[in-house]
């Protein structure tokens, strides 16, 4: 049996024009990472949805994602 495979049509892909510092992108990673870290401790029942919050924002604080602290949705764990 041969398949046949069709042809991938696409958009060209457009620049974006938005200069983003190598801080932000630093910061961006940080803030992944403590989340993944401080959900880890959620999903294992070391930490409570509370604290789980509490400590999202302090690092929404200290490692300002990309999307801005505002854009971050932590209501839905």
């Amino acid at each position: 049996m041969v398949k046949k495979v069709q042809t991938v049509t696409h958009q060209p892909l457009q620049s974006i024009k938005n200069n983003i510092s190598s801080e932000q992108l630093l910061n961006d990673l940080h803030y992944q990472q403590s989340r993944q870290i401080i959900k880890a401790l959620l999903n294992k029942g070391l930490i409570s949805t509370t604290e789980f919050k509490e400590i999202d924002t302090l690092n929404k604080q200290s490692f300002p994602p990309l999307l801005g602290p505002e854009n971050v949705d932590t209501s839905r764990l």
